[in-house]
């Protein structure tokens, strides 16, 4: 810019450019090429942190009785899991918005080790917990306890699916489309989701 002229420190993506000898680098501007993943991000962790309210409440009222030690082994794993889950998806939201190749692929892949080892672990455990003979008798011992596994599991099965297509969504807007150049209609994305949920909540 000429001397004495007034150009804002920032001017986008042609400022960005310019910087960049005229090709974008990947990411050109944190802040604008991150608003769908951080999205996805914000669901995620918003999500995994109410299901580590609701299993931890019911981790702590489940009876100490021999019979509800499988029980009590879900749930608390289901819990921890989440409360580490929701955090670490505030970190890839954190490394969406530098300019370094080691915060968000760090954060990807420390959230993806509990998220599929423990998250998804527990989709099938919980309910082998809670439906098995044990876990019927931990139901009977304490009713309350039993009906709030089995209503709490119906959200958490039904949103795993929303959880794994945002955990998509994230992947794509931040490897496979400026790395590949690969393009999806959101159309078609939202009604993949929508088929998927219908297919879980209807069986």
């Amino acid at each position: 810019p000429e001397e004495g002229s007034s150009v804002p420190a920032e001017r986008g993506e042609e400022d960005t450019l310019e910087r960049n000898g005229g090709a974008c680098i990947q990411p050109c501007r944190s802040s604008t090429l991150t608003s769908p993943r951080s999205s996805s991000m914000r669901m995620m962790s918003i999500q995994n942190f109410g299901f580590f309210v609701m299993y931890f409440a019911i981790w702590l009222a489940t009876p100490a009785a021999d019979v509800c030690a499988e029980s009590r082994f879900a749930e608390g794993f289901m819990a921890l899991t989440c409360f580490l889950v929701s955090f670490l998806c505030i970190g890839m939201g954190f490394g969406g918005y530098v300019d370094d190749g080691f915060t968000f692929p760090f954060y990807w892949i420390a959230h993806a080790v509990p998220a599929v080892g423990g998250y998804t672990t527990c989709t099938f455990l919980i309910p082998m917990a809670r439906f098995s003979e044990t876990g019927e008798a931990c139901a009977t011992l304490a009713p309350v306890v039993g009906s709030a596994v089995q209503a709490v599991y119906i959200v958490h099965a039904g949103l795993y699916w929303c959880y794994v297509c945002n955990m998509v969504s994230v992947t794509y807007f931040s490897f496979l489309k400026p790395t590949f150049g690969l393009k999806f209609k959101a159309s078609i994305c939202v009604a993949l989701l929508a088929l998927i949920e219908a297919i879980v909540f209807g069986a």
